[in-house]
């Protein structure tokens, strides 16, 4: 079975071929390459969306768990999109029609938009609620996040039936079952949003009549390791082809690009960095690194190249990943963790066989002054810098959270965006294995960061009376 490849709009057949079978298919939501297209489109006069399977060996598979899925809602009496035609297409292609909602927004673009704490503690509490129903009625949720909550209205809707499983022939879920999938769901959001989580899990615990205090300390022990094999699992998946992501081989190098960024432009880059690099300004031009910034119609990029400078630095770092491949894993391992940084856009590495030299990082250009100049010229004590300085103390208080360790916290390695650090040069950074070894090198990072402020006395105390330690 194969994707289609038809211009929109196009025409699909549910079943035979008839007038009554015949949907339009007019807007992709999500397309996975030979295994998935999500779309809109209108059958028999009404709104509806579409899910199709493509992948030969597991196409039937996902159409019948997303199916099973879907009723097993319904019969929890979990308000979900009402399933209008489960089937095949007249080339026997697994396809699930399903009610388009009016004026709907994920749950995850609702809260990202939310601008209040009071806001989002009560948006919280109403999607608990809904997963309180969830497990009450025996039901786990695989792949539990906000995206999988649509709201309509004032009414919230869970989809996505392919991840929905019966637990224990239908028991309310038991107290580690129940961490564990709360543990899932709380992990999608950002550690910094930690501050809502008490309140939502004794909501939730009031709602099955569970002891709160056990649920929050089972939850205290579940979390971190969700949220670490999440981390991990994301950085895996960005060095692969996926929805998000293009992986590409040949003419000597390896390269990974977004999807959402590809076009002329980015093919130019993709088939010979050097040559593009060399129509852009040069922000940096040393030995071991060009950093250039390539501006045209459609893009704003800074190419950071890691240079190979002589026969016995290649012979030292041949065998091992290039600096830029390194970038751009942390810069996923950023993402995910909401801390800001430029939006990684492509990473290529020259090799020949398994022999590595040079790599290319590309990235979004960010304006903004760097620390130390912000900090020269503000007035201390402002309000400006009381929320600047803030800032970076949150930003500390985060990779303590998440336990990163930067490697280089010098001041020329933060920008301030609208009074918010964002972080750049991430070939140093990385997770150590233990919290032993992080609180060691959490000590490095905030001394590396105070010896930036030497020449201004004040600013060093204040920085050190509140940081992290």
């Amino acid at each position: 079975m194969k994707p289609f490849t038809k211009e929109l709009p196009f025409t699909i057949h549910l079943g035979e071929v008839s007038d009554e079978s015949s949907l339009i298919c007019d807007r992709v939501l999500r397309d996975l390459p030979e295994k998935r297209l999500v779309c809109t489109g209108v059958w028999q006069q009404r709104p509806v969306l579409v899910k199709l399977f493509f992948d030969s060996r597991s196409a039937h598979r996902h159409w019948s768990r997303e199916k099973s899925g879907v009723e097993a809602l319904r019969q929890a009496e979990l308000r979900t999109p009402e399933l209008l035609f489960s089937g095949q297409l007249d080339n026997g292609t697994p396809v699930l029609v399903f009610e388009l909602l009016n004026d709907v927004q994920t749950a995850s673009d609702v809260w990202n938009n939310l601008t209040s704490s009071e806001e989002k503690t009560i948006l919280l509490n109403q999607l608990l609620d809904m997963i309180a129903a969830l497990h009450d009625s025996g039901l786990a949720q695989k792949d539990l996040h906000l995206e999988n909550f649509l709201i309509s209205g004032q009414n919230i809707f869970a989809v996505d039936g392919d991840a929905v499983c019966l637990q224990d022939n239908g028991k309310p879920l038991d107290i580690i079952t129940t961490s564990h999938n709360l543990a899932l769901f709380f992990a999608q959001l950002f550690p910094r949003d930690d501050m809502f989580f008490d309140a939502a899990t004794l909501s939730y615990a009031q709602q099955r009549d569970m002891d709160s205090a056990q649920l929050a300390a089972k939850l205290k022990v579940d979390l971190p390791k969700v949220r670490r094999k999440r981390r991990h699992k994301y950085v895996s998946k960005c060095y692969r082809t996926c929805s998000e992501f293009i992986r590409a081989h040949g003419n000597g190098q390896v390269s990974i690009s977004r999807r959402d960024a590809q076009g002329e432009t980015l093919n130019s880059l993709l088939a010979n960095p050097d040559d593009y690099m060399r129509g852009g300004e040069v922000l940096k031009d040393g030995n071991t690194c060009t950093v250039v910034r390539v501006k045209s119609d459609d893009c704003d990029w800074v190419i950071k190249r890691y240079n190979i400078k002589n026969p016995l630095h290649y012979l030292s770092r041949c065998f091992r990943q290039t600096r830029a491949w390194t970038s751009w894993g942390n810069a996923h391992h950023f993402k995910i963790s909401g801390i800001v940084s430029p939006r990684a856009v492509a990473v290529i590495e020259k090799r020949f066989g398994p022999l590595r030299s040079t790599g290319y990082y590309v990235c979004d250009f960010q304006d903004g002054p760097l620390a130390s100049t912000f900090f020269e010229t503000v007035v201390f004590g402002s309000p400006v810098f009381e929320k600047a300085a803030r800032n970076f103390v949150l930003l500390f208080e985060l990779f303590q959270k998440v336990g990163i360790h930067h490697g280089d916290c010098k001041a020329t390695n933060f920008l301030l965006v609208d009074n918010t650090p964002c972080v750049l040069d991430l070939d140093a950074m990385y997770e150590p294995s233990t919290r032993a070894r992080f609180n060691k090198l959490l000590k490095v990072d905030r001394e590396r960061f105070l010896s930036n402020w030497q020449s201004s006395p004040e600013l060093q105390k204040w920085f050190d009376r509140h940081l992290p330690r």
